[in-house]
Order: structure tokens, then C-alpha cells, then sequence
């Protein structure tokens, strides 16, 4: 890596992660080459991506496939595979990509699965592969909340949310380090359950609803989503984020 300040690329730069990491290494002086499809790129086919890549040093993967189950395997693997290819002919040699807590054991859900083949495309063909492995983002009971009548819906389980600063801040440090570990674990600073996380959430909407507690995954069910006991911890909590966080 050059001495200089390092120029890193971001595939996925306009999505919930990827804007906060584009937004973190810019307030540490560093410049940003932002790969997206809204701006013009397509990792599937390349295009764009020599641009974007020329003269950078690291290569951080946010990238969001368009369907979550098993579909998105092939998807992660044919864009493994492109920006491998093109990161190593810009002679980028550190690939830091976003994973997910717990998908070892969690084989029952589609993209969990399609997760897995993510990371070992990964490994497979990008320059240096790095893993960063994060639990759930705090904004992830919000998105699956479901309506039914006049009551609302979310699955009832243990896990251990995250704020996506926190998330990009590693992810950087990552790319960054001299000698980093391939693979780290980063989780929020305490246990929590998701249906708890719901209704505090609606509270603070002012939405009185009742949020009902349905049955996740068997493996969910189990602790699956909650860090292994290496896991950082980092802030802030989820009521912290939820005391600033929009409405």
C-alpha cells in the first residue's frame, strides 16, 4: 500500500453501509472512489469500474444483491469475480468485505446461504480478502415490521444490533491496517430481542399498536444472530441510536 493517504474504492457507496463508510473515510482525509450502479457502474460487467479503481490502494465490498435468498449466490459470485478481476489489474491488494454474524449457523435462510458463497467468492478472487462479519444493523427491526390488521408483526428473537458508523469504522480500519485479521467480528454493545426493539421503537414513533411476537428461524430462534464471544463491541446501543435517529 502506498505511503501516501490512501485512496479507497467502495462498491455499494450509495447504500445504507456503503454511505457510511464513504461518509467516515471522508472525514479522515481520505479519498473515495464510489462504485455504484445510480453512478453509471455495474459490477456484473465491469463497467466503470477501471475508472473507479485506478490508482486505489483498498477496495471495501458493501454490495447489496437484488433479491436476499438463495438467488443472491450466483449474483455475489459473478460480482466477486468482476471486481476481482479488475481490482488486481489496478494492483489494488486488500479487499475488505461486509458479512454477517452468526451465518455459519444459520444455514436455514436463503441469503444467509447465499452469504456463505459470498465470503468464499470472496476469499476466491478478490486481492487480499478480508471478512468483516457484523450482526444486525439497529435500523433492521424497522424493516421488519409487518402490518396485520390493526396490530404489527416482527419475528421475536435474540440478537445483538449494531450501528453502521461502527460498522464502517471497522471496515476501514481494516482496509487500512498493515496486517490485519482476515476475518473479525463487530456486534452492538449489549444483547437485546428484537420484538423488545420493535415496541420501543413504535413508542418512540409515538405509535401505540401493538407489535405481536412471531416465531423466527429455528436457527434465529437459538442465538443464532447473537456474536461469538470474540465479537467487538462497539456504540452506541440501540436506544442511543434510536434517541437520535429520525422518525
Amino acid at each position: 500500500m502506498s505511503t501516501a493517504q490512501p485512496i479507497i474504492a467502495i462498491a455499494g457507496a450509495t447504500g445504507t453501509l456503503g454511505r457510511a463508510v464513504v461518509d467516515a473515510a471522508r472525514a479522515g482525509g481520505h479519498e473515495v472512489r464510489e462504485i455504484s450502479r445510480s453512478l453509471g457502474m455495474d459490477v456484473l460487467s465491469g463497467e466503470g469500474l477501471d475508472a473507479a479503481l485506478a490508482g486505489a490502494d483498498a477496495l471495501i465490498d458493501c454490495l447489496k444483491p437484488p433479491h436476499l435468498d438463495d438467488s443472491a449466490a450466483d449474483w455475489f459470485e459473478l460480482a466477486a469475480r468482476s471486481l476481482g478481476e479488475h481490482a488486481r489489474a489496478a494492483g489494488i491488494t486488500r479487499t475488505v468485505a461486509i458479512s454477517i454474524v452468526g451465518i455459519d449457523d444459520m444455514q436455514d435462510y436463503g441469503f444467509y446461504r447465499a452469504q456463505r458463497a459470498h465470503e468464499q467468492a470472496v476469499r476466491a478472487r478478490c486481492p487480499g480478502p478480508v471478512l468483516v462479519r457484523a450482526a444486525q444493523f439497529h435500523d433492521f427491526v424497522g424493516q421488519q415490521l409487518r402490518e396485520v390488521g390493526d396490530h404489527v408483526e416482527v419475528m421475536d428473537a435474540p440478537s445483538q444490533s449494531v450501528d453502521t458508523r461502527a460498522v464502517a469504522a471497522l471496515l476501514i480500519a481494516q482496509a487500512l491496517a498493515a496486517d490485519p485479521d482476515p476475518l473479525v467480528h463487530i456486534a452492538g454493545p449489549r444483547p437485546e430481542r428484537t420484538l423488545d426493539q420493535a415496541r420501543r421503537l413504535l413508542a418512540a414513533r409515538g405509535d401505540r399498536r401493538e407489535v405481536v411476537g412471531v416465531p423466527p428461524s429455528p436457527s434465529m430462534a437459538a442465538g443464532g444472530m447473537l456474536p461469538p464471544p470474540e465479537a467487538r463491541r462497539a456504540g452506541p446501543s440501540f436506544d442511543e441510536w434510536l434517541a437520535e435517529a429520525p422518525r
